[in-house]
């Protein structure tokens, strides 16, 4: 008889128990055919960790130590990694290295994980059947003090690891620098608009105390509004004055479509789809009035080879703003000062004043109302690179988006004064001071603030619609002209 040495019996054993795992696994297959979202990924390395568990009694204790020890190994490795990264598990750097982890895993765990997006799940599948092998030989009562003894400083330093990696992880730049999201309105608005539809009683809009100078009573007649989230409350107001019993018009078609998930416009008469689809709506010939800021250069190049001419109605005036954190000791910069910081030339704010602090100069997404009207100030003085976080996404590879403004020592952003004050976007900032004057509204109104820019109403030139023409009219006229000042906004005209 062949006496076979212990350490090839160990490897042996513990070779056919990995031939095991697929077919333990069955029952998770099954239910990963039926359990939607997350359970499909954490089921399999929860029964995989209860099967090694179950078998412990089978298992070589020092072979098991052994994958203890290999678990804080990864742990490590990937808070080193992690914090590399900043906490941007999509980061290139983070992705190849889970990508290697993948090679651990059975096929049939890893390609819903990948395919899923959860690429963080695929470190939880590796460490949970590891980490089961360590508390196997743990449990085993004859080598419980001597492993635990051994394995204490390893238990400790993958506390510590993983206390950092969970603070990194939620700190990542994809938190941090993605604004405010879009939770609101179909996924469309990063603000609760709801009390400035034309149908939701009680209504936030600003009212005429007597009835509009312009009634549209058909329902096939009424322009179709759209436009930029900040502008949303002054074309409702206009449409729920002008456009007959649009409040139950809307109701109603909300009624018969949200359900259905098709309720995507936020309207069938008066919608909201924000800045960048709105545009392209009304250049798609899907709404008749843009209500916002003026077309970036993109913009107006897509409508010229659209063979569509834009006419620009100013209808309002607003301000441009600039805001910095509250304890920013920096209270006003010139218009060259700001151009200078945004082109790159000044990176610190001691060259304007400040403390010797770096500038995180925050730009807004391409095509947005405020990037337009930022590229329009700077002229001829060409940006820096934005500041920008990166994400590796499974179909379409390295992504990078621009990251907005957070509240952290030495930022520096912009954006439109309603947007800031009266829809309340932005907490804890302080408006700069352009040129020596601030953004208040009677330096608006007055014309003393330097960067105040047209709210405008944006038409197809042509529009076969009369009412187009009629609804540009009577935002011009007294009765618009309050309804705009009433929302927020400085009139077009001075004593308009």
């Amino acid at each position: 008889m062949i006496n076979t040495p212990p350490r090839v019996k160990g490897a042996l054993k513990l070779f056919g128990f990995a031939l095991l795992l697929p077919i333990a696994s069955l029952g998770s297959l099954l239910t990963m055919m039926v359990l939607p979202g997350a359970a499909i990924l954490i089921v399999p390395p929860v029964l995989l960790t209860g099967f090694i568990l179950l078998l412990r009694k089978k298992l070589n204790p020092a072979v098991s130590l052994m994958y203890g020890i290999i678990a804080g190994i990864v742990i490590l490795g990937f808070t080193i990694l992690l914090l590399i990264a900043k906490g941007n598990v999509d980061s290139v750097l983070m992705s190849t290295a889970i990508s290697g982890l993948s090679l651990l895993l059975p096929g049939y765990l890893m390609l819903p994980m990948i395919a899923d997006g959860r690429k963080l799940f695929i470190l939880l599948a590796v460490l949970g059947p590891v980490l089961a092998f360590f508390l196997s030989a743990v449990l085993q009562k004859e080598k419980r003090r001597e492993i635990l003894k051994r394995a204490w400083p390893f238990l400790a330093a993958a506390a510590v690891c993983i206390a950092v990696s969970a603070v990194s992880y939620a700190n990542r730049p994809s938190v941090r620098y993605a604004g405010h999201g879009f939770d609101y309105m179909n996924g469309y608005s990063s603000t609760d608009l709801t009390p400035y539809a034309v149908w939701n009683e009680p209504s936030k809009l600003a009212q005429l105390d007597h009835p509009a100078s312009l009634i549209i009573e058909s329902e096939k007649e009424m322009p179709r509004l759209d436009g930029a989230e900040a502008c949303f409350p002054v074309y409702s107001a206009v449409a729920k004055a002008v456009y007959k019993d649009i409040g139950a018009i809307e109701r109603a078609y909300r009624a018969k479509y949200e359900d259905k998930n098709t309720y995507y416009g936020n309207g069938r008469i008066v919608g909201f789809t924000n800045t960048v689809n709105a545009y392209w709506r009304l250049l798609k010939k899907d709404t008749d009035i843009f209500f916002g800021a003026r077309p970036s250069r993109e913009q107006m190049e897509r409508a010229k080879e659209a063979n569509i001419t834009l006419r620009i109605t100013p209808i309002g005036r607003e301000a441009f703003v600039f805001f910095v954190e509250p304890d920013n000791p920096v209270t006003d910069l010139t218009s060259e000062q700001i151009k200078r910081i945004y082109s790159g030339e000044i990176t610190n704010w001691s060259e304007v004043g400040g403390k010797n602090q770096k500038i995180l100069a925050f730009q807004r997404p391409e095509n947005s109302g405020s990037q337009a009207m930022m590229e329009y100030f700077m002229g001829n003085v060409p940006l820096k690179e934005p500041e920008s976080y990166e994400y590796v996404d499974s179909m379409m590879g390295v992504i990078r988006h621009v990251a907005q403004y957070a509240n952290e020592k030495g930022a520096f952003g912009y954006s439109f004064r309603y947007f800031v004050e009266d829809l309340n976007t932005e907490n804890d900032v302080r408006l700069l001071a352009v040129d020596g004057v601030l953004p208040t509204r009677e330096n608006i109104k007055n014309g003393s603030y330097p960067l105040t820019v047209d709210l405008v109403a944006v038409t197809r030139e042509g529009d076969p619609n009369p009412n187009v023409e009629k609804m540009l009219e009577f935002l011009l006229s007294e009765d618009g002209q309050e309804l705009i000042e009433k929302t927020g906004y400085a009139p077009a005209r001075q004593g308009g």
